[in-house]
């Protein structure tokens, strides 16, 4: 969540433009930002990606067991854990 708010900031775009380009609900979107505004530390159950990161895997664990290995595409992994 952090790390999209911080690469939304860097990249000019709008808001509704950086939603569409990286496959994000733009209501999901508005409402990180708003919490990234009251906690600008990350001390909730978010994590930060560490944007030198994305060049390496990641791997999606769900509660169920599925596991699923993937370039750290933002936009895919907001997708990824939207599905469970």
């Amino acid at each position: 969540m952090l790390a999209m708010i911080a690469d939304w900031q860097q990249s000019g775009l709008s808001k509704k433009r950086y939603c569409e380009e990286n496959g994000i609900n733009e209501a999901t979107f508005y409402y990180w930002f708003s919490r990234s505004k009251e906690n600008d530390t990350a001390s909730g159950s978010f994590i930060a990606i560490d944007k030198a990161g994305r060049n390496s895997a990641v791997e999606v664990i769900y509660p169920n067991g599925v596991r699923i290995k993937v370039d750290t595409d933002l936009g895919l992994l907001s997708q990824l854990i939207r599905l469970y």
